[in-house]
């Protein structure tokens, strides 16, 4: 059976490094590219949010166009990848969709971008190796 890879994803030059390592290391992996937007960069409850509000909408194609970009990456390398977006903690969304989806590793950038498209900072790399089940390999 082949290893599940997890593979935080957030559009910057960290997080495509990243992806590619991951696929450089686990050729014959399957892969799942997350992106997390961070609930602080949402003026709004996430699940009261009015799918009219511009705002969130703007946060969430965002999200989807970043993954489109490790999409992009793994097609042009010939692998399969699937795409998920969640809403929450970075941190905690990265280790909990670990967990879920029963990953064999995680590889992710040692950090991200900043602002409102924020989702690997070295704190959020920091708060997963140290709290992942699984192993974690990051990627400077």
């Amino acid at each position: 059976m082949p290893p599940r890879i997890l593979v935080p994803f957030d559009g910057s030059d960290h997080a495509r490094e990243a992806l590619e390592y991951a696929i450089e290391l686990f050729p014959d992996g399957e892969f799942l590219a997350v992106t997390v937007v961070d609930t602080d960069s949402i003026p709004v409850i996430p699940n009261a949010a009015d799918e009219s509000d511009d705002e969130v909408t703007e946060i969430l194609e965002e999200a989807d166009e970043q993954l489109s970009g490790a999409e992009r990456i793994a097609s042009e390398r010939g692998v399969p990848l699937e795409k998920r977006s969640r809403i929450g903690p970075p941190a905690q969304e990265i280790i909990d969709c670990a967990e879920e989806g029963a990953f064999d590793h995680v590889v992710m950038g040692s950090r991200g971008r900043s602002g409102v498209t924020r989702l690997l900072l070295g704190s959020v790399a920091e708060v997963v190796v140290r709290h992942s089940s699984v192993p974690v390999t990051i990627v400077p």
